[in-house]
C-alpha cells in the first residue's frame, strides 16, 4: 500500500507542475492602430524544413496578431536561415523577429534574432543564425512589422502585426539539404532550377506541382543528376518545388522548399474606375519600330493592354527614341520596363525609363539596348499613370500599361559608338568625343543645321578620338552624327544627334533655329519695353501655351512664346544673331506662328516682323488672326542681299479691344535660306476605283527630301491619313495632287491619278440565225458596252464583231472581252442558234449570182455590177480584222452598176459584201 500510495502523489505532483506550465502564455499583441497595416507573406529557404506562408492577409487570430505555430520551421545550431517578409503595400516598415530560446514565455531583447533598427523598404529579404549549443526542441517564434515603428516591441505595436510560428531545432543531419536553391531562364514551357550541393551528393529528387501542393502530391523526379535541372511547365501558371539531395546508401536529406516561381507576368491592376490612357505608343532608331497609334483603352482589361503580338527589333547599344500620347495632354508619370532576366518579373533594376515625376503629355525620351544583352525576345511594359509620378510595373491608380515584345538580334559586326559628348566649342569649331566599342580608329562625323535630314549633311573622316570638326558658323546650334569605320568596308550604324551652339558671332547662312531646347538660344536678345521682371515680359521658350494655344500640337520647350498676360508691353522683342547673307543666291526669311483667341475672336495681338540692314530696321509684315494651326509664312530678302542683317520679332500687347490675356503668340522653326528646286519628280499613276484607295506615298513621285505633305484642294475630303486617296467616290478621269515640301520656300511635285472605271461588256444575249449568215454581234450585247474589245468564237478564236455563223445548226457561244488595261477584264457571252432549216448560201447563190467587181485588184476606184437591178442593196467593206472601214447605202439603191472610191484605203487586202435583208454576197478585193 505505501508503494501504491507514494506513486499517486507523484502523479498529482506532475499533474500539479504540467497544470501550472499550460497556464503560463505569451503576451498578446496589441496594436494601436485601428486600420493596421499587415503582414501578406513570411518565407523561410534554407532550414531542414522552411515556411512558405503566403497570402496571409490580416490578422486572423485578433486584429494586428495571426497565431501560425502550427507551421513548423526546422533548423540545426549554427544554421543560418533566410527569409523575406512581403507587406500589404511596398511602403517601409521597422521588422523585428523574436524567438523564446529558454522557453520562458517572454521575448526577451537579447532572443531578438533580427532587428532592422529602422524603416526598410519592403519586400524585404535577410535572414539570422541559430545560436551554437541550441538544444534540440521546439521554440516560439514571433515575427514583427510596424508601418509607423522603426524598432517594434514583441508585445505592441502601431499600425502593425506580429505573427507566430514555431521553430524546431533537430539534430545536425549527415545529409544536409541543399542551398541557395534558384530559378531562372523561365519560358512559358521550361524552367531551370538550381542550387548549391553543401554534402558530395552528385544525385537529387526534384518534386514541383502547382502553387500549393501538398508535398507527396506533386510530379516526383529521382535520381537527377542534372545542376541546374531543367523541366517541362504549362504555360501562364504558378508552380512550387522541392529539392533533395541523395548522399548514397539509402542516406537522404530533409526536402528543401517549397520554392515558388511563375511563367507569368503580373496583373496590371487599378484603382480607379474611369482610368486615363495610352493613346498612342511608337519608336523610332530599331531595326523594327513600333507604330501603335489610336490604341484606346485598356484592351484586355481595365488599365491593360496585350500588345505583345508588336514587335521592336533591335540590338545591343541602340538607342531606341519614344513617343506617348495619352488621353489627354495633361501631366502624367512614366515608366518602361525590359524584364532583362526572362524571369517573368519586372524588378527595379529592369526599368529602362522614367519619368521621375510629372510630364506633360505627348512626352518623348530614349532608353538604351544595354552592352551585352544576348538575343532572344524579352517582354517590354510601357506604363502611364495620370495621378502616379513614378509608375510601378504591377499596379497604378488612373493608369494604363501596355505590354509589347522587345527582340534583340544579332549585332552588326561593327557596332556604333556611344556617349559622343562635346569637349569644347569656338565660333567655328566643336570638338567631339565618344566611347569606341570595337577597338577601330577611323570614324566619319556627319553634321548640319539643327534638324538637318541624315544623309544631307556634311560628312567628315576623323582618326582621332577626340576629334574636331571645324569650318562652322558663330550663333547657330548644329546636330552632329558619329558612326565607326571598322575597316574592309565595315562600317556601324550612326549614332546621334547630339546638340551643340558654336559661340557668339556673325553667322553665315543658310541659318536655322528650332527652340528645341527648352532654353533661349544661344546669341540672340530677349528684351522688352516694359521694365517688369515678369516671365509674361518676355519670350518663353519652355512654357506651354494657354487657352486657344493650349492645344497647339506642340510640347513646351519645342517652341518660343508671348504670353497674353499682363504686363501689356508694346514691344516685346526677340532678335536673332547677326546672320551673312552675302552666300545666298535667293535669300529668304520662313517661320511658323500660332494665334488662336477663342475668347474674343478677332481681337488680336500683333506679330511685327522687322529686319535690320545694319543701319535701319525695315518693317516688313504685320501678322494676326485666329487659328487653331501653325502658320507658315516665307518673305523675300533679295532687298538685303549681300548684307549682315537680324531679324526681330516684335509682339504688341497694348492694343487689342480687350485685354491681350487670351491670346498667346507663338513662334518656330526660323529659317534663312536660298529659295530654290529641292529636286522633286513628277510621277503618273493609273488605278481603277474598285481598288478604293491608292496610297500616295508608293514610290508614285520621287520626294525631294521626304518631309513634306500631300495636298489634294479640289477634293480633300478624300485624302486621309495625309497621303491614303479614296479613289472609290471620284468619277473616272485625271486628278492632280500636290506633295508640298517647305524649305524657306514652298516646293511642289505633281502626282497625277488618273481614275478608270470598270472594264463594261455589257450583258449577253441570243440570237437565231441561219447557217453561214453573217451575225452583228454587237448587236446583242446590252447594257454598258466598252467597244474596241476582243471577240473570240466557240472555238476560242479571236474573230471581228461581223462573224459568220457555222455551217452545222445548232448552238454556239461567242465571248466578248472588254479590257481597259488599268480594271480587271469583263466578259460577256453571245449565244448564236443555227436554224437547220436555213442556209444563208442558198439564199445567196440565186439573189446574187449576177452581181460582179472590177478592176482586182484595183487602186483607186473599185465598180459594182448589177444587172439584174436586185433592190437595196447595200456596200460594206471590213479589213482583215473585221473592222469596218467603208460603207455605202445608197449607191445600189435600183441601179445596175455603182462605182467606189477607194484611194484612201491602205493597201493590202479587204472583204467586200453586198448585201439587203435578203441576203449578201461577199469577195475579196486587193487594194495596191
Amino acid at each position: 500500500m505505501k508503494r501504491k500510495f507514494f506513486k499517486g502523489l507523484l502523479l498529482m505532483g506532475a499533474f500539479a507542475l504540467s497544470s501550472n506550465l499550460n497556464a503560463q502564455s505569451y503576451c498578446d499583441f496589441t496594436i494601436t492602430s485601428s486600420n493596421p497595416q499587415h503582414i501578406n507573406s513570411f518565407a523561410t529557404t534554407g532550414a531542414v524544413s522552411d515556411i512558405n506562408n503566403t497570402g496571409s492577409g490580416a490578422g486572423s487570430t485578433t486584429a494586428g496578431y495571426s497565431d501560425f505555430t502550427s507551421t513548423v520551421l526546422q533548423s540545426y545550431e549554427m544554421q543560418t536561415v533566410d527569409f523575406t517578409i512581403e507587406a500589404n503595400n511596398t511602403s517601409t516598415y521597422g521588422v523585428s523577429i523574436f524567438i523564446d530560446w529558454n522557453n520562458d514565455f517572454t521575448f526577451d531583447s537579447a532572443e531578438k534574432v533580427y532587428g532592422s533598427s529602422g524603416y526598410v523598404s519592403f519586400p524585404l529579404s535577410n535572414s539570422f543564425t541559430v545560436p551554437a549549443g541550441t538544444a534540440l526542441g521546439q521554440y516560439r517564434m514571433r515575427v514583427v512589422a510596424d508601418y509607423l515603428g522603426g524598432n517594434p516591441d514583441a508585445c505592441s505595436g502601431s499600425s502593425a502585426e506580429a505573427e507566430d510560428y514555431t521553430i524546431e531545432i533537430v539534430n545536425i543531419p549527415s545529409c544536409l539539404p541543399p542551398q541557395n536553391i534558384y530559378t531562372s531562364n523561365l519560358t512559358s514551357t521550361s524552367a531551370e532550377i538550381g542550387w548549391t550541393e553543401v554534402n558530395t551528393a552528385t544525385t537529387w529528387n526534384v518534386e514541383y506541382g502547382a502553387a500549393g501542393f501538398t508535398p507527396g502530391n506533386g510530379t516526383l523526379v529521382n535520381g537527377v543528376t542534372s545542376n541546374p535541372y531543367t523541366f517541362t511547365i504549362s504555360p501562364l501558371s504558378e508552380y512550387d518545388f522541392y529539392v533533395q539531395s541523395d548522399c548514397g546508401g539509402g542516406d537522404l536529406s530533409a526536402w528543401s522548399g517549397p520554392y515558388s516561381f511563375s511563367n507569368q507576368y503580373c496583373d496590371f491592376t487599378i484603382t480607379s474606375g474611369s482610368p486615363q490612357h495610352i493613346n498612342s505608343f511608337t519608336t523610332t532608331g530599331g531595326v523594327q519600330d513600333i507604330s501603335n497609334l489610336n490604341s484606346g483603352a485598356g484592351t484586355t482589361a481595365a488599365g491593360y493592354s496585350d500588345f505583345t503580338s508588336i514587335v521592336l527589333q533591335a540590338y545591343e547599344t541602340q538607342i531606341i527614341d519614344f513617343t506617348i500620347e495619352a488621353s489627354n495632354t495633361s501631366t502624367y508619370g512614366t515608366s518602361i520596363y525590359v524584364d532583362y532576366d526572362n524571369d517573368f518579373n519586372f524588378s527595379s533594376a529592369e526599368k529602362v525609363y522614367t519619368s521621375s515625376g510629372y510630364t506633360s503629355m505627348p512626352t518623348s525620351g530614349s532608353f538604351m539596348i544595354p552592352f551585352g544583352t544576348t538575343t532572344g525576345q524579352y517582354r517590354m511594359r510601357v506604363v502611364s499613370d495620370y495621378f502616379g509620378s513614378n509608375p510601378g510595373a504591377c499596379s497604378g491608380s488612373s493608369a494604363e500599361a501596355e505590354d509589347y515584345t522587345l527582340d534583340i538580334v544579332t549585332s552588326p559586326s561593327c557596332l556604333p559608338p556611344i556617349e559622343i559628348d562635346t569637349v569644347s566649342v569656338g565660333t567655328n569649331s566643336v570638338e567631339l568625343e565618344w566611347n569606341e566599342l570595337n577597338g577601330a580608329t577611323n570614324w566619319v562625323i556627319e553634321y548640319g543645321l539643327s534638324g538637318f535630314v541624315p544623309g544631307n549633311g556634311t560628312e567628315v573622316v576623323a582618326s582621332t578620338n577626340p576629334f574636331t570638326v571645324t569650318g562652322l558658323n558663330p550663333s547657330i546650334e548644329y546636330e552632329f552624327y558619329v558612326r565607326t569605320d571598322c575597316g574592309a568596308g565595315d562600317s556601324s550604324d550612326w549614332r546621334g544627334p547630339i546638340s551643340q551652339y558654336t559661340d557668339c558671332g556673325i553667322a553665315v547662312a543658310p541659318f536655322y533655329e528650332g527652340f528645341n531646347n527648352a532654353v533661349q538660344p544661344q546669341c540672340w536678345e530677349n528684351l522688352s519695353s516694359d521694365p517688369s521682371s515678369s516671365s509674361n515680359n518676355s519670350w518663353n521658350f519652355n512654357d506651354q501655351g494657354d487657352y486657344g494655344a493650349a492645344n497647339n500640337g506642340r510640347l513646351a520647350g519645342e517652341f518660343t512664346k508671348v504670353d497674353g498676360n499682363s504686363p501689356y508691353a508694346d514691344s516685346v522683342m526677340l532678335i536673332t544673331p547677326q546672320i551673312d547673307i552675302s552666300q545666298l543666291a535667293n535669300p529668304y526669311l520662313s517661320f511658323e506662328w500660332f494665334s488662336n483667341n477663342i475668347e474674343n475672336p478677332g481681337d488680336n495681338v500683333p506679330l511685327i516682323i522687322e529686319v535690320f540692314d545694319g543701319t535701319n530696321w525695315n518693317h516688313i509684315d504685320t501678322l494676326k488672326g485666329d487659328d487653331p494651326e501653325w502658320r507658315f509664312v516665307n518673305y523675300d530678302l533679295n532687298a538685303f542681299a549681300n548684307n549682315i542683317i537680324q531679324v526681330r520679332f516684335m509682339v504688341n500687347k497694348s492694343v487689342t479691344i480687350n485685354y491681350s490675356w487670351y491670346n498667346d503668340i507663338l513662334l518656330d522653326n526660323v529659317r534663312v535660306d536660298d529659295c530654290i528646286d529641292l529636286g522633286g519628280v513628277d510621277g503618273v499613276f493609273d488605278v481603277c476605283r474598285f481598288d478604293n484607295t491608292v496610297n500616295l506615298n508608293d514610290n508614285i513621285i520621287v520626294k525631294p527630301t521626304g518631309s513634306g505633305n500631300w495636298s489634294f484642294p479640289d477634293h480633300p475630303e478624300y485624302l486621309n491619313q495625309d497621303s491614303v486617296l479614296s479613289v472609290s467616290s471620284l468619277s473616272e478621269g485625271g486628278y492632280d495632287l500636290y506633295y508640298v515640301e517647305r524649305n524657306v520656300c514652298y516646293d511642289t511635285t505633281f502626282a497625277t491619278i488618273n481614275i478608270y472605271n470598270e472594264s463594261r461588256a455589257g450583258q449577253g444575249g441570243v440570237i437565231e440565225v441561219c447557217q453561214n449568215e453573217p451575225i452583228n454581234l454587237y448587236g446583242v450585247l446590252s447594257g454598258n458596252v466598252d467597244l474596241g474589245g476582243e471577240w473570240y468564237d466557240y472555238q476560242g478564236t479571236l474573230v471581228g464583231s461581223q462573224a459568220i455563223a457555222a455551217n452545222i445548226p445548232g448552238s454556239y457561244n461567242y465571248e466578248y472581252i472588254a479590257d481597259n488595261g488599268v480594271c480587271p477584264a469583263d466578259t460577256a457571252v453571245v449565244e448564236v442558234s443555227v436554224r437547220p432549216d436555213c442556209d444563208f448560201l442558198s439564199i445567196e447563190g440565186e439573189m446574187f449570182a449576177d452581181v460582179s467587181v472590177y478592176p482586182n485588184p484595183a487602186s483607186s476606184v473599185l465598180n459594182i455590177v448589177n444587172p439584174s437591178n436586185t433592190s437595196e442593196l447595200k456596200i460594206e467593206m471590213l479589213d482583215m480584222n473585221g473592222r469596218v472601214v467603208m460603207v455605202e447605202d445608197k449607191a445600189l439603191n435600183n441601179a445596175s452598176e455603182a462605182t467606189l472610191t477607194i484611194n484612201h484605203l491602205e493597201n493590202g487586202v479587204y472583204t467586200l459584201r453586198v448585201y439587203n435583208n435578203e441576203g449578201y454576197k461577199t469577195f475579196k478585193v486587193v487594194k495596191q
